[in-house]
């Protein structure tokens, strides 16, 4: 069974043919005269045919070497041009990145890392998914992702980039009109407006580091924190809202805070990518911009 045949090989015979000689062709690539020969014979035994007529003083090709050199010229000379394109799009930063984050928390202020970016580099273009759900980073084709809580994919690397505090909001018709809360313990006896994945709110106080673990039976489920908080602005009950969300004087406007020495439990953001050695050009770059930008951002 014959080996199979190496482009390698095709390349450096035909960087002899060029240069009219091995000696030449050493020079040119500096690739050793003896590795050449080799290399040579090697692709001859593979091909089963003579490519070069050679002696001390003589060089052509024989009609297979010519055969084989006019078929693969063309094609040697598309496959770098290729190879350069692919090149120029790794190591270059223009190109397209496709990033997923949480609907609310980009609303809020992850949108101004992005905005910022697009600034600072106009040749990358980002393709964003915005869900609250846990997309298939592989399937959709994701290069980034920006997910709340503790890792989950081992697969990928996971940086944290940030944390947040929940803390729990009503508004003030709400508040003047139900009964007075003074522990968490009272919370049951109000209308809950609950956002998940977080399924058991775990309230602390500050003062004490006391804990309270509370499972909500919910008024109101839902996936999107901008809806559970806009339930809370319309009187139907008490939220857990992130405390970036409140950041925002939009965003926090006709929201008061309940139980205010106590907050909920902390959240980490983190920052998903992967093949940190092979990563194109574009997506290190953004990379480096969020740690970078997060870092000189306040913690609400």
């Amino acid at each position: 069974m014959k080996s199979k045949l190496s482009l390698d090989d095709l390349w450096l015979f035909r960087q002899v043919v060029q240069h009219g000689g091995i000696a030449a062709a050493a020079t040119a690539t500096g690739i050793p005269q003896a590795t050449l020969s080799r290399r040579l014979k090697g692709l001859e035994q593979t091909l089963g045919g003579r490519l070069l007529e050679r002696s001390a003083h003589y060089f052509s090709l024989t009609e297979l070497g010519e055969h084989y050199y006019q078929r693969c010229t063309p094609l040697l000379a598309e496959l770098r041009e290729i190879r350069n394109q692919l090149d120029d799009q790794h190591t270059r930063l223009w190109g397209r990145l496709r990033i997923t984050a949480p609907v609310s928390m980009t609303q809020s202020w992850l949108g101004q890392c992005f905005f910022a970016f697009m600034q600072q580099y106009p040749g990358i273009q980002l393709d964003l998914v915005l869900s609250n759900q846990y997309e298939n980073l592989i399937e959709q084709h994701i290069d980034a992702a920006f997910r709340v809580g503790e890792p989950r994919d081992s697969s990928w690397i996971a940086r944290p980039v940030w944390s947040t505090r929940m803390v729990l909001c009503a508004s003030s018709e709400y508040l003047v009109n139900a009964e007075p809360v003074s522990h968490p313990q009272q919370l049951h006896q109000h209308p809950l407006l609950a956002a998940y994945p977080i399924n058991e709110w775990l309230l602390q106080n500050k003062h004490n580091q006391e804990y309270f673990r509370l499972a909500p039976q919910s008024r109101l489920r839902v996936n999107d924190i901008d809806v559970a908080a806009n339930a809370a602005k319309a009187g139907l009950g008490i939220a857990l809202i992130p405390t970036y969300y409140l950041a925002s004087d939009t965003s926090a406007e006709g929201l008061q805070a309940v139980l205010p020495d106590w907050q909920g439990q902390q959240r980490p953001v983190y920052l998903y990518y992967r093949d940190r050695d092979v990563m194109p050009a574009r997506l290190k770059a953004f990379t480096q911009f969020v740690l970078e930008w997060v870092s000189h951002q306040p913690m609400p």
